[in-house]
């Protein structure tokens, strides 16, 4: 018979991959807000981050094409240009390598846009046109959905999948930890740095009606997610005073 509920039919799902890995899927390995969490609650977890990790390759690559376009100053230009480039292809790998390869140890197939949070990353909208004031005005808009999306991950999501791997004596689960803290915490940090020099340097001179749509555009993306909306005086301290440096983006410098 099949469920109505597509959340139950779905964890239904969940419990007969992994039995078939030899998985129990209903141990208990940790507790959030609503409730403790199983092996089957991780295991939908995975899918969803790494549903929408890959989502985040597309709009990347494409703001690293808009940022050639939107006439800035060469050197934030070319600043954004390798940043972003370089977020999309770990994006990618996040996506892939880190999360999609845990799901599919434990009975997942490849995740499909409708697990990712964000939906599938397409960015047509965002091809560079002819008017780079226009460039330059989709650029700060998505750069503020993305650093929501990034603070949400850093800060809440993957703690969480940190303590569930602590909290499960796998394989698995200690794989990830090691990966989520030697290449995926590292990288998504700078990815929120790309946020703040955006910030600095296209959002912060134009005033404070610009700031407080960065700030908007910012918690749009942390509700896409789940994650709580900031307020301004909490904005303002995560900014910082001033802008992060080419070599700290590109992950040439120790993040401080």
């Amino acid at each position: 018979m099949a469920h109505d509920n597509p959340a139950a039919a779905a964890m239904t799902v969940a419990y007969g991959r992994l039995s078939d890995r030899g998985i129990d899927p209903r141990q208990v390995i940790g507790n959030a807000e609503f409730g403790p969490i199983d092996v089957a609650g991780l295991y939908e977890m995975l899918g969803m981050i790494a549903a929408t990790e890959k989502a985040g390759q597309g709009p990347t690559y494409a703001l690293a094409r808009l940022a050639l376009q939107s006439g800035l100053p060469s050197e934030v230009a070319d600043t954004l240009f390798l940043a972003y480039n370089q977020q999309s292809a770990e994006e990618a790998g996040h996506g892939d390598k880190v999360f999609g390869n845990a799901y599919f140890l434990m009975g997942g197939y490849a995740p499909s846009s409708d697990q990712s949070a964000v939906g599938s990353g397409a960015a047509d909208f965002l091809r560079p046109g002819p008017d780079k004031q226009e460039n330059k005005k989709r650029l700060g808009g998505l750069a503020g959905v993305l650093g929501g999306i990034e603070t949400v991950a850093l800060n809440n999501v993957f703690p969480l999948i940190v303590s569930l791997c602590e909290g499960w004596d796998h394989p698995i689960a200690r794989d990830l930890l090691l990966q989520i803290r030697d290449t995926v915490r590292p990288e998504e940090s700078r990815h929120v740095l790309i946020w703040r020099y955006v910030f600095h340097h296209l959002i912060a001179p134009k005033g404070q009606r610009v700031i407080d749509m960065y700030l908007e555009a910012t918690n749009t993306g942390r509700r896409q997610i789940g994650g709580l909306t900031l307020d301004s005086k909490t904005f303002a301290r995560m900014q910082g005073s001033a802008a992060p440096t080419t070599r700290q983006l590109l992950g040439k410098d120790r993040v401080v």
